[in-house]
């Protein structure tokens, strides 16, 4: 992996791996592949169509890789490293006995970890093969995505089978076969599935969908093939910055929670006619319509690098490209310093050299959401020197921190300080920074700056708010920052800010839901809020007693009554009070001794016995009111001749 990680890297810096490739590169993913497809498919209002062409991984023929190394301009060295790898190999099969074997001539070597990239290589010269108008290609690994339109049906029958004709002819040239009965075509319009497509003879039969990277793509690109084959949460979010936005459609709600309600039902063994609304509160299942709409925020942000929710200038923080990294050679792991005392400190501080500059560097965000960051250096026989930074305030802590630390190392560069050592309280930070290929920008930006550095630079971490007094200056440099009335001097929120923003959102139109809804008005009389399921669920866990006293949906006669399992609903104890779930509770005789011990607990912790709101205030008023609902729903099958 390491000679691999070399010849990637120089390509990607050269610019001679393809974009149009999104499977085994670093900051692709099977999202973004899908959302580009279907972004040149909504591009085009004429007539389009889709291929999806399956090529063979083990048919990777070696001299074509070898030729394709040498257009990159891989290195001599590695050249001659891969090419040693490539050599000798053999395939044995032992069968009774026996044993034959052959010498390889190619293949990527599956399963091992430079095979992938081997066939990137060879592949990416198809997807920058010149191709009729109209027509575009990517790739997911072995998996070639062709997209074609044209404005008329004949246009689009001569384009598409044309560009056919030049992949099938580039895969001879190469000995790299393609599988005609593997591949699959979808036409997005009327006119499109009336052209006639082949492909080395073999003739295309158009289909209503297709599954791409695990998506379902139907003719109209409206998703409800796939939302209805989808099953669990993380398949049902799965590529959601794609299709995401169709969860606000009332039918692909009602389906989504549908699913949802049977796993609900499961997590807190209720009935299965607890309602909806009630089964997914008790579970704390945020409704999957809106996670739906949460991963396809989140998603869609990651892809476009901007949100609707900030100023268009304000830009998505995206991890730094590879090729826009250090050398793998020049990178280097940094080690650090501890400190947890000002003694310390200043034990260390004697010990350096005369000429060593200390920079005590801090990131802050108030409680009003401004954010600033700040280094103090300290030179041996100069004032101390401040520099504060303002952020925009949908960034964090830790980009503040990374941001002081990264301005301590401009300017002891751009002074040509000889040795630095630059302090931070900030743990994460110190441990991103020795991460020697972490593609967070601002990383980055501090191994690049370091590298380039006259003088040395070293990292320190320093415990917070224990008296060190460059620390204290700093933090509170950092703090006047954050006040200052000025443009940020850093504006890329962390795609967290989103995450956090959404959740927010959705959580208080969740309580909207669960407080509007008709369904689960018995639950709702003990947990009014969410915030009160989720301070139960702190104390207790979902029982099956427990669900039934919390959703009325219990052993109690009235329950039995409603799903024809008794006659009448009138409890024993006298024979004409409604045997509800409240009577057993707080008026039945038949339970007055565990009752009475219960109301003890709560006189003494001051909270109302039967108000689960109030009962939460106290834990062991709550764990009382649980045992004490517990031996009644035991009970109940004998009391009542059930």
């Amino acid at each position: 992996m390491l000679f691999i990680g070399r010849v990637t890297y120089a390509a990607d810096k050269a610019g001679k791996l393809s974009k149009k490739q999104f499977g085994f590169r670093p900051q692709t993913s099977t999202t973004a592949a899908v959302y580009a497809a279907i972004d040149s498919i909504k591009r085009s209002q004429i007539d389009k169509l889709l291929t999806v062409i399956k090529a063979a991984f083990d048919n990777a023929w070696w001299p074509a890789l070898f030729h394709r190394l040498r257009h990159i301009g891989c290195p001599l060295n590695i050249y001659g490293l891969i090419h040693s790898y490539t050599q000798n190999r053999t395939v044995m099969l032992d069968h009774s006995g026996s044993r034959v074997s052959k010498t390889m001539s190619k293949g990527c070597i599956q399963g091992s970890t430079c095979g992938p990239h081997l066939w990137n290589i060879i592949l990416d010269e198809l997807l920058e093969i010149e191709l009729p108008p109209g027509c575009r290609l990517q790739a997911f690994a072995d998996d070639v995505l062709l997209v074609a339109s044209a404005k008329t049906a004949s246009d689009l029958q001569v384009n598409i089978n044309s560009a056919l004709h030049t992949i099938t002819g580039w895969g001879k040239g190469v000995k790299l076969s393609f599988s005609p009965a593997k591949t699959q075509a979808l036409a997005f319009s009327a006119k499109a599935k009336q052209i006639l497509i082949t492909m080395d003879s073999h003739t295309f039969h158009f289909q209503k969908s297709i599954k791409f990277l695990g998506v379902i793509l139907d003719d109209k690109l409206n998703f409800r093939e796939h939302i209805n084959h989808i099953v669990i949460q993380p398949i049902i979010t799965y590529a959601a910055g794609v299709w995401g936005h169709v969860a606000d459609k009332k039918c692909v709600r009602k389906k989504l929670l549908s699913m949802q309600r049977a796993f609900a039902l499961k997590a807190i063994r209720g009935f299965r006619t607890v309602s909806t609304s009630a089964a997914l509160a008790l579970a704390l299942f945020t409704p999957l319509d809106l996670k739906v709409k949460e991963a396809n925020r989140v998603e869609a942000t990651r892809l476009t690098g901007s949100s609707p929710l900030l100023p268009a200038h304000i830009t998505l923080e995206s991890p730094t490209p590879p090729h826009l990294l250090l050398h793998p050679a020049h990178r280097h792991t940094y080690d650090s310093h501890t400190f947890w005392t000002q003694n310390e400190v200043q034990e260390f501080q004697s010990r350096a050299h005369p000429n060593t500059t200390h920079t005590f560097t801090d990131g802050n965000k108030l409680e009003d959401g401004t954010v600033g960051a700040a280094f103090v250096s300290y030179d041996r026989g100069r004032n101390p020197v401040s520099k504060k930074f303002k952020l925009h305030n949908s960034c964090t802590v830790f980009q503040a921190e990374l941001l002081a630390i990264l301005k301590a190392c401009e300017w002891a560069s751009s002074n040509q300080h000889t040795s630095t050592v630059i302090y931070s309280d900030s743990s994460a930070a110190i441990l991103a920074i020795q991460n020697r290929s972490n593609t967070h920008p601002l990383v980055a930006k501090i191994h690049s700056t370091v590298h380039h550095t006259s003088g040395s630079i070293e990292f320190a971490w320093v415990k917070a708010h224990v008296g060190i007094v460059g620390n204290e200056a700093a933090d509170t440099a950092a703090k006047r920052a954050a006040k200052l009335h000025k443009a940020p001097d850093y504006t890329q929120f962390p795609i967290a800010f989103i995450k956090h923003y959404t959740r927010s959102l959705h959580a208080s139109v969740w309580q909207s839901r669960y407080e509007s809804e008709p369904q689960g008005q018995h639950t709702k009389q003990h947990l009014p809020t969410i915030k009160h399921i989720i301070k139960l669920h702190s104390l207790a866990h979902n029982t099956f007693t427990l669900t039934q006293t919390l959703t009325g949906h219990a052993y109690t006669k009235q329950y039995l009554h409603r799903v024809k399992v008794t006659e009448d609903a009138v409890c024993p104890c006298d024979g004409t009070t409604v045997q509800s779930m409240g009577h057993v509770l707080e008026d039945c005789p038949r339970f007055i001794a565990p009752r009475s011990d219960h109301q003890i607990i709560c006189s003494h912790a001051g909270v109302s016995p039967f108000n689960m709101a109030s009962l939460l205030q106290d834990k062991e008023a709550t764990i009382s009111f649980i045992k004490f609902s517990e031996y009644i729903i035991n009970h109940l099958k004998a009391f009542n001749n059930t």
